[in-house]
């Protein structure tokens, strides 16, 4: 039995947060599976808007086609469900075309997070209220359903009681393409603290913020990567000499940069007060970066016995963790080594399987059942 099926492109003109990065790894991850041949009389094309670069993706056997049509939710709900008609799509970001909702089967959707509902200032109104009825339909019609985690899992049924639709779990891998990050290397003497992408409300700016302080007043430095809010901007310029010393934000950085962050920072600061899954805390630990994340249900699930837990409500548990870092290079060395090993049980490959597997299998179901 052949199939073809699309995957939505749209993340390619999209700024690129931990949702487009997931459709990007996919895409490379499902390429590298084609051209090895795996998954036989499947074929897959990426769908995506006039104007995507597919070149750094470096494709080789996935089909690649550019889909005039404007952008954003207008191409997705218009253009897209024209090109897809009664057929099949692969849709990472947490949307899909309603219409090939409606009258296809073969519609497979990742709901990375419902967040929006549990922090809604970190969103806008037309973002919330157009996802609040997309996801009505996608968690109905979506075949399959996909998510990041057994805990993100266990969120969306908790949130959505009437849900019969099975949701298949594929977590997200570590790091880039899983490429080899080479030997642990010794751990700078003068390392500083990071946090990673953590200006929003979910990702609890404040508390990581003051962590940051009470660490600089200690004397040790602190570099928050992402672009910071006005908010942010107005903290920094009103905290402690020692703070303002010591603490900067870097903006967006290139993947080299963030390489050479993750193995010289002495700890990544991670205190979310919600988490799908979590990508920084895998990226660290495949650097050899000691972790100190939120004492919640998924970072367990995705870091296990391989970092530091902190209550995120409580700056003095976070300040607590990080400096039990700092202070006893012995634990630094094991969480290094622990958290190594934890991050390469993650892989796009693995999480590329699953999401291939479970569409050919749901296809073949449908073609079965006519």
């Amino acid at each position: 039995m052949t199939h073809e099926v699309l995957i939505n492109g749209r993340f390619l003109i999209q700024r690129a947060t931990g949702v487009q990065r997931v459709s990007r790894e996919f895409t490379m991850a499902a390429d590298r599976l084609m051209t090895e041949g795996r998954f036989p009389g499947l074929t897959l094309r990426l769908v995506a808007p006039e104007g995507a670069d597919f070149a750094p993706l470096g494709l080789r056997t996935i089909a690649t086609e550019h889909l005039a049509g404007g952008s954003g939710y207008r191409w997705e709900q218009i253009a897209l469900a024209r090109r897809v008609g009664t057929g099949a799509l692969i849709s990472l970001g947490n949307a899909a075309p309603v219409a090939s909702l409606l009258r296809s089967r073969g519609i497979a959707v990742m709901i990375h997070d419902q967040s929006y509902r549990l922090f809604p200032n970190d969103y806008s109104r037309g973002y919330r209220l157009i996802h609040a009825l997309m996801d009505r339909v996608i968690l109905t019609r979506a075949r399959p359903l996909f998510t990041v985690s057994a805990t993100e899992a266990a969120a969306i049924r908790d949130g959505n009681p009437w849900l019969r639709n099975p949701i298949v779990t594929a977590p997200n891998g570590s790091w880039i393409a899983d490429a080899d990050p080479g030997p642990l290397a010794a751990r700078p003497p003068q390392g500083f603290g990071l946090s990673i992408g953590g200006f929003a409300d979910r990702k609890n700016f404040l508390g990581a913020f003051h962590a940051a302080v009470a660490l600089a007043e200690r004397g040790i430095e602190f570099r928050f990567v992402g672009m910071p809010s006005p908010l942010a901007t107005t903290m920094l310029a009103q905290a402690s000499e020692a703070a303002r010393a010591r603490i900067r934000y870097l903006g967006y950085v290139d993947n080299d940069a963030l390489i050479d962050l993750y193995r010289g920072a002495a700890f990544l600061l991670y205190p979310s007060f919600y988490e799908a899954s979590g990508l920084p805390p895998s990226e660290a630990m495949t650097f050899g970066c000691p972790v100190v994340v939120s004492d919640l249900p998924v970072m367990h699930e995705r870091c296990g016995d391989a970092a530091l837990y902190c209550d995120p409500h409580d700056v003095g548990s976070i300040v607590a963790a990080a400096v039990r870092i700092v202070d006893d290079p012995a634990l630094a060395a094991d969480l290094a080594t622990r958290g190594r090993a934890r991050a390469a049980h993650f892989t796009w490959r693995r999480q590329a399987e699953i999401i291939l597997g479970g569409v050919v299998g749901a296809l073949e179901a449908g073609a079965g059942s006519q």
